[in-house]
């Protein structure tokens, strides 16, 4: 590959890399990111002579300090500094790409992908910043070496000469071994990468640590919810949180009836529900548990709960639910603990918005589902309102609890009715409640619609009863990962229900038909695709996003004990067990490493050392095209290491001139080496071309005499 093309190539390999990094976060609208894409492609296309033209230099001058003030005047005008900053520094690099003339704007060029990277880490947090980051890694020593290289070449040629052309348009520097002894060296600068990154953990500190960072949008967690919104994403496999459970069967079901709790509402009007503003209070805290309804015990269920960074500041929790544990957050390096909010209507919030997975646990007690709860004298009322004109809908209620007298029995017959004795049926479908009550609908004419129709039907119906009920929504279901040892809950298992009160606790009824609640496993090769990436995402959050200082101290301390028990120190070695099992995550460190593991790889390495050097020593003899025999494989080899000698030296042969030619032009300019020139080039010419032989102890002696140029040449200057 000709080198000038090699090095744009890298050049927008690496560009390209940091504006897609810039583009990840929120700061960029669909329009904008066209803009970039066909801005960042048209560049490709300036070339000499247009980036000659003193016109066109003079248009991008104006265009930079024209976008400039665009951007203070939009920053004036209300608009993010983190959106205007970020939008022109994408600017300024595209404005480079088509402006690249010599080595000092391909310096700007990697300076500006390489901000661009830094800025990602604003951007995004997540598995698609990691691509651009290993990226970056290896198209780094490409664009380092290609542009060092490049200036070089100025310095010696000087720029937009015909002798620097001839040498962007050699072939001998970006060959295959070029790249790939480049390629090495990202190992070093990924592991040391990654030394600075265990060194130095984040703290959470800084004013851009949350700017940027993308969200989950779920319908039916905000102020309220209309009639419909879930039927919506019944189909979107967007993944919202992950769940594992503190004892998991050997071979987990493919699919669970977990039911997951988020908010309730209280009120209900027009086909939508709301919920009442009344201000929470603090969970009680010990350390980083927090008591909902009591603190929690040995016997209780354990879940761990993997929730990605939504709109709604909702803690999700199973059933039972008694206490949580979640983690503090670290500020400056220090334990802050979170806020967790605990509003009537069992709604709890935390109140640090987070931009990167929040993993907490929930304790739920196996026997114990319903509990009781101080309900305002305001919500007393509420949980039993019925919107005038619901009359027809009392009725309904009325004749189908007939004579029961026992709240339960009420609410277990209403259930019933609505899962399947009344002709109901489940449906995507939205119900046409054009110009009249949804409600009506429902029941008396259409008996068929998504979940939130069925739970609005049995909260009423049993309000009309005269037994307080609010609508709740969440989520139910779960598929289990194979890759991840999670259960994964998606967008589109986000439930409705009802919540009764029965003898002073609120009892859970579910009145959608059955065939909402069972789950169709998903199958396919997308969907194990998309488990996979799910279970890398998650990894990356927990051993990347969320590495902090206590999880630096926990690995350090994994790490001593495997080395004691490398020694035999069986204590150690449990030390290293325990370790490994508190707090989330942790760094698992083999205790007895295979020394057999260690002998394959490094036989591994070694093989694909050797077939490496001895493919390059196999082009370099078909340089020419054909197998060479030993005598002008030496010739090639001596004649390579003369041009290198005149290289260095300013000498270098054009590729249109031929060795004798290039000798003869020396000879004529007063090269002070000219002799050697000539005997190296005569020898070189007699064994490759003709049908002398050249032998090693020749070959070492000539290669001595091209190696002596260099010195000859500095201390006698041309004449």
């Amino acid at each position: 590959m000709k080198f000038g093309f090699a090095h744009k190539i890298v050049t927008y390999l690496f560009a390209g890399l940091g504006l897609v990094a810039l583009m990840l976060g929120t700061t960029f609208g669909p329009f904008e990111v066209a803009l970039v894409v066909v801005a960042f492609g048209a560049s490709w296309f300036a070339e000499r002579p247009l980036l000659d033209k003193p016109g066109y230099t003079r248009f991008w001058s104006v265009a930079s300090v024209v976008v400039l003030l665009l951007q203070v005047a939009r920053t004036v005008g209300g608009e993010a500094v983190l959106t205007v900053g970020v939008q022109y520094a994408a600017f300024l690099q595209l404005s480079r790409l088509a402006h690249r003339k010599t080595a000092a704007d391909f310096q700007q060029i990697a300076i500006l992908g390489f901000l661009h990277l830094i800025a990602g880490t604003v951007m995004s947090a997540g598995l698609d910043y990691a691509v651009i980051f290993f990226g970056f890694v290896i198209v780094m020593p490409w664009m380092l070496a290609f542009t060092h290289l490049r200036r070089e070449l100025e310095v010696q040629y000087g720029a937009g000469t015909p002798m620097l052309q001839a040498e962007l348009e050699s072939r001998e520097l970006a060959t295959p071994a070029f790249f790939g002894g480049t390629t090495l060296l990202a190992v070093p600068l990924f592991i040391l990468t990654a030394a600075m990154f265990f060194a130095f953990p984040r703290v959470g500190f800084g004013l851009l640590s949350n700017l940027g960072a993308r969200v989950q949008s779920v319908a039916g967690f905000g102020d309220d919810v209309e009639l419909g919104g879930f039927g919506t994403i019944r189909d979107d496999p967007t993944v919202i949180m992950r769940v594992k459970m503190g004892e998991m069967p050997r071979q987990p079901p493919q699919s669970i009836g977990l039911r997951l709790r988020g908010t309730s509402f209280d009120r209900y009007r027009e086909g939508r529900w709301s919920r009442t503003q009344i201000a929470g209070t603090d969970v009680q805290r010990l350390q980083d548990e927090y008591v909902v309804h009591r603190p929690p015990k040995v016997d209780d269920e354990r879940y761990e709960i993997i929730l990605d960074p939504m709109e709604e500041a909702v803690l999700f929790i199973p059933e039972g639910t008694v206490a949580l544990q979640v983690p503090p957050v670290v500020r400056a390096g220090r334990n802050r603990y979170r806020k967790i909010v605990h509003a009537p209507g069992l709604d709890l919030r935390y109140r640090e918005h987070f931009d990167a997975p929040l993993t907490y646990q929930a304790f739920a007690s196996p026997s114990e589902r319903a509990f009781p709860e101080r309900i305002p004298q305001k919500l007393q009322v509420r949980y039993l309102e019925v919107p005038d004109g619901y009359e027809r809908i009392s009725a309904l209620a009325q004749s189908i609890a007939g004579n029961l007298t026992r709240p339960i029995d009420k609410a277990q017959r209403i259930e019933g009715f609505l899962r399947g004795g009344g002709g109901y049926r489940y449906s995507l479908e939205q119900p046409n409640t054009e110009g009249r009550d949804p409600l009506h609908v429902f029941l008396f004419e259409a008996k068929a619609g998504h979940c939130e129709y069925f739970s609005t039907a049995m909260a009423i119906m049993m309000r009309a009863l005269g037994l307080p009920a609010r609508n709740v929504t969440g989520f139910l279901g779960a598929d289990y990962n194979p890759y991840g040892g999670y259960y994964a809950v998606r967008n589109g298992n986000a439930h409705s229900w009802v919540e009764v009160l029965i003898d002073g606790k609120w009892v859970t009824f579910d009145p959608t038909p059955a065939s909402r609640q069972v789950s169709i496993v998903p199958s396919g090769m997308a969907v194990k695709l998309r488990q996979m990436m799910d279970a890398l995402r998650v990894r990356w959050a927990e051993y990347v996003v969320e590495f902090n200082i206590r999880d630096q101290a926990r690995a350090l301390r994994g790490f001593a004990a495997w080395y004691q028990s490398l020694r035999g120190d069986r204590r150690a070695a449990r030390l290293s067990t325990e370790t490994s099992d508190q707090g989330h995550g942790g760094f698992h460190v083999p205790l007895r490493p295979d020394w057999r593991w260690f002998v394959a790889i490094m036989s591994i390495f070694g093989v694909g050392v050797l077939l490496v050097r001895w493919n390059q020593k196999r082009r370099r003899q078909t340089r020419a095209g054909r197998q060479l025999d030993p005598d002008r494989d030496r010739a090639v080899r001596l004649y390579l290491a003369l041009e290198d000698s005149l290289r260095r030296t300013g000498q270098a042969r054009p590729p249109d001139v031929t060795p004798a030619e290039h000798a003869e032009k020396l000879r004529r300019s007063g090269f002070p080496a000219f002799d050697e020139v000539s005997e190296v080039t005569h020898a070189y010419l007699a064994t490759r071309f003709g049908e002398k032989r050249m032998s090693p102890h020749d070959y070492h002696r000539l290669r001595h005499v091209s190696r002596s140029i260099r010195a000859k040449a500095k201390t006698q200057p041309i004449a």
